[in-house]
């Protein structure tokens, strides 16, 4: 041994002297300078360092000869900065693949936790009432001649409070009635718009409002009491006061009731997750104060809502069966109605997502498509986690190298493992970083679309705990289970296999790759597919012929501060025909409701002619006689209303129109014979001569079957005006309706829309699913792009000297990008195939929400496949001809 082995020998003993403690230290070192005199001797100066070197590294691992009780702690936390480390490296190192990937995540964990607050806030309502668990809303099925006539939430006021006192189950219940909007009048000014509704004393005792003035045990008892919301109750009395106590007592005036209402209590603003929404409730005691107790004991005035609290334990189902015995001891079949009634309770909890009601007082949407967007959630997530495995899994024979070195340079599998896993956490995290970076660029814009103020604070808010964890439990369960099958292949690779040139790709691993690629567009195709179809729903919606003409129509609110007297139809009369001179109004009309509003419905109507237990429902509307002229409705037979046909005794109208529709269903064989027919209405046997039968039209949108009609001429101080414009000037006709409103109806506040926008309005949650589903599918088609870019520029990386060899041999760019991308179109073009089965049942599904819809034919189905398929074979061309272009003299020259 000469002098510098002698010193090599000895630089090592030295730091092996400094980490091992003296006992084990005595114990080891002769045994180290034996085996390092053998190596020198056996391999020489160069390859015995190397050899003694990883000898001495096996002392030092942890827990073995480490000095104090810190050691192990101490060499992970190097171990993790080891890891750290070569990640960072790795990802500096490939740069487009660290790229796709961390935006590829990124814009998967955006949109899901988009769509997850969006989800999250449609799930959450009502949840804020203490006893949701056990609080039902009362719904109502009504039958004529075995046909459902109506299916609603709306009744008589009788309902709760006999159910309470027939059935034990029932804790606690409470009835509402819609009120309008308020016209309030305080002092000299005039508040109108306000939601109202009237509501008894049980109220705040079924829902948990939160009140911040007045006694919850005692409101709403007495007559002519209020209960105002904050933000109401700020408006009305321009108070900035936090102490509401000192708004109890004040008074207002409604309508051209002379008596004042007093306000008895304030609550909190309603939550934006109620379905029930609000202003003010008046007591519903107000309804019958007088001697016209109906509104109390009515078997037959049906607008009232009844919810029941049941009591802890109560199975509804079980309670549910009991009703019909119910419905027969008090509606005796048909004999009270006219209808058989069946009744039914719907759990609060359903009350937002799951109401198709007609008269639903409640805020609604889609059940179906809030958990459709869930699916889109998840889609794009998985997507977006299969583009890391992909790509990863795709650079194996580049990987294979780093891992057989390290392996031969001592590394353990599980260290390999740990250490790609790290990667992907890594890589992960910086995904969350652009995440949340793009969600706070986006929020706002985010929240116009969908109507609502949401944010991650709200998010996290609403959410319990149990569910935020479950929550965070998938988005970081999904980031590491992403990185624990490239990591433990990565990590099983034979060094001496691979470090002799024999490593070749699995072929489960490829197959496992396009098997994954075909599932991410399979998602995008069905997405895409679906996409295309809703819009043309929606559009077809849009376009289609309603009957009646809906642009340029101005409305005008109602003039309720005036009295009806004797004179009123004289006075809307002239009121007309003053509008009539306005410059670019073609033709006004005024009725009880207008193009989009649900009507009343009337059910004890038969022909004079048939059996008086005969009882036919029809909608019924009241219109003056130039309603079928403003909006351009048909008339097939008889005559329209005459101003002769109207007058100020109700008792004395005796004329009537009806639609096709109420012809069918009177059973009427066709319009002219109609003509002349004696109608019976009501119990009291009133009767109408039919004069008239017009065309049908959708007095309600496309989601709605067509109905039968009937119309009278009849003026009331509640009917919208509906003015007919010329296009042009829109603004200075406008001032001018303003100036003529004002002259007859003084007092009264000047308020406006167009119809177009009204009637749209029907359409706002469809309207708002489109967009929705049309930016995440478009976002899950880029993330899948994005992986295919990556997989397909890799692979033509990988083939660059094929591709300048088959260049040389004279094949022409199109033979190169041709061959090199059948194989990814190939895929994509199974996965459009795949989509499609999926696509047609879930548009099947959605779809029969519809009364009147689109049949989807094979071109909506094959398109949106072609287009995918154009998608991806243009993204993998593109990466193709970058390689492809490069010059085979710079890539052969050293073969």
């Amino acid at each position: 041994m000469d002098e510098n082995d002698f010193i090599d020998r000895n630089i090592i003993l030295r730091f092996l002297r400094k980490l091992c403690p003296d006992e084990l230290y005595e114990g080891i070192e002769g045994d180290l300078v034996e085996r390092y005199e053998a190596e020198l001797k056996e391999a020489g100066r160069k390859r015995a360092r190397i050899r003694f070197f990883f000898h001495v590294i096996k002392f030092i691992r942890p827990g073995i000869i480490f000095r104090n009780k810190f050691s192990i702690q101490f060499t992970n936390l190097m171990m993790l900065n080891n890891y750290f480390i070569i990640s960072w490296r790795n990802l500096l190192k490939n740069k487009t693949f660290s790229a796709i990937n961390i935006i590829g995540l990124a814009i998967g964990l955006a949109a899901c936790l988009f769509i997850v607050q969006f989800v999250t806030f449609e799930l959450s309502f009502d949840s804020f009432n203490e006893k949701l668990d056990r609080t039902y809303r009362v719904t109502n099925d009504r039958f004529q001649n075995g046909k459902l006539i109506q299916h609603g939430t709306i009744m008589y006021p009788t309902i709760g409070a006999a159910m309470a006192k027939d059935f034990a189950e029932i804790e606690e219940h409470t009835r509402l009635m819609p009120a309008g909007v308020l016209n309030v009048k305080i002092g000299d000014k005039n508040f109108r718009g306000d939601r109202c509704y009237f509501a008894d004393e049980k109220f705040f005792s079924v829902f948990s409002f939160k009140m911040l003035a007045g006694n919850r045990s005692t409101l709403l008892k007495d007559p002519y009491t209020a209960v105002l919301t904050e933000k109401t109750a700020r408006k009305y009395f321009e108070t900035n006061d936090k102490d509401f106590s000192k708004l109890i007592g004040k008074t207002f005036l409604w309508g051209l009731d002379p008596r004042p209402y007093a306000v008895v209590g304030v609550c909190q603003n309603i939550p934006i997750n109620s379905h029930l929404q609000f202003d003010a409730l008046v007591s519903y005691s107000t309804l019958y104060n007088g001697e016209d107790k109906n509104a109390d004991i009515s078997w037959t005035w049906s607008d009232m809502r009844h919810y029941l609290v049941l009591r802890p334990g109560v199975n509804y189902r079980q309670l549910e069966t009991k009703f019909p015995a119910f419905s027969e001891r008090y509606f005796k079949g048909d004999k009270v109605t006219g209808s058989v009634e069946k009744f039914y309770l719907q759990p609060l909890k359903d009350a937002h997502l799951y109401s198709d009601y007609e008269y639903d007082v409640a805020t609604t949407a889609s059940g179906k498509a809030v958990w459709a967007m869930l699916i889109v959630a998840v889609f794009i997530l998985v997507i977006a986690w299969i583009n890391y495995i992909n790509l990863t899994t795709s650079r194996a024979l580049d990987r294979a190298k780093e891992v057989g070195l390290r392996k031969v340079m001592g590394a353990f599998k599980s260290q390999l493992v740990r250490q790609f896993i790290f990667e992907s956490l890594l890589m992960a995290l910086i995904a969350f970083v652009v995440a949340f970076s793009m969600i706070f660029v986006l929020q706002s814009s985010f929240n116009q679309i969908i109507g609502s103020e949401l944010s991650l604070k709200t998010l996290f808010q609403s959410l319990s705990f149990n569910h935020l964890l479950m929550l965070m439990g998938v988005l970081f369960g999904g980031a590491l289970l992403s990185g624990f099958y490239p990591a433990f292949i990565l990590s099983s690779y034979q060094p001496v296999t691979v470090l002799k040139g024999r490593f070749t790709r699995s072929e489960k691993g490829s197959l496992l790759r396009k098997g994954l690629v075909v599932f991410q567009f399979t998602s995008s195709a069905a997405l895409i597919t679906a996409t295309f179809i809703v819009s043309s729903q929606i559009d077809f919606m849009n376009s289609a012929d309603l009957g009646f003409t809906k642009n340029d129509i101005l409305l005008v609110r109602a003039p309720e501060l005036m009295r009806w007297d004797s004179t009123f139809v004289e006075r809307v009369e002239s009121y007309k025909d003053e509008l009539a001179k306005v410059p670019g109004v073609i033709n006004s009309t005024t009725s009880w409701q207008i193009p989009g509003d649900r009507l009343g419905r009337s059910f004890g109507i038969r022909l004079s002619e048939q059996p008086s237990d005969a009882h036919y429902t029809l909608s019924n509307l009241g219109v003056d006689h130039g309603f079928f002229d403003t909006y351009g409705i048909s008339l097939l037979a008889g005559r329209k209303f005459l101003p002769t046909d109207h007058n100020a005794d109700f008792a004395k109208i005796r004329s009537v129109i009806i639609n096709t529709s109420g012809v069918r269903l009177l059973g009427i064989k066709s319009p002219e014979d109609a003509i002349g027919k004696e109608v019976v209405w009501g119990n009291q046997g009133r009767q109408y001569t039919i004069i008239g039968v017009v065309n049908d039209f959708h007095q309600e949108a496309l989601q709605k079957p067509m109905e039968a009609m009937i119309f009278r001429p009849v003026y009331s101080t509640y009917s919208t005006t509906s003015i007919k414009m010329k296009t042009l000037d829109k603004d200075k006709t406008v001032a001018a309706i303003d100036q003529v409103y004002k002259k007859f109806f003084p007092g009264n506040l000047f308020e406006y829309f167009f119809l177009d926008d009204q009637y749209q309005s029907q359409y706002d949650d469809d309207t708002r699913f489109r967009k929705i589903i049309s930016i995440f599918t478009g976002l899950a088609i880029i993330v899948s792009c994005l992986g295919l870019i990556g997989l397909s520029s890799y692979t033509a990386t990988q083939r660059t000297k094929e591709i300048s060899v088959r260049k040389v041999l004279g094949a022409s760019m199109i033979n190169v990008v041709s061959i090199l991308s059948v194989d990814f179109v190939r895929l994509v073009v199974v996965a459009s195939v795949l989509a499609l089965p999926i696509a047609y049942f879930s548009i099947h599904q959605w779809l029969q929400g519809y009364a009147y819809r689109i049949t989807p034919g094979w071109l909506q189905f094959t398109l949106p496949a072609l287009a995918i398929i154009l998608i991806a074979a243009a993204t993998v061309s593109f990466q193709v001809i970058k390689t492809a272009r490069k010059n085979p003299a710079q890539t052969l020259k050293y073969e």
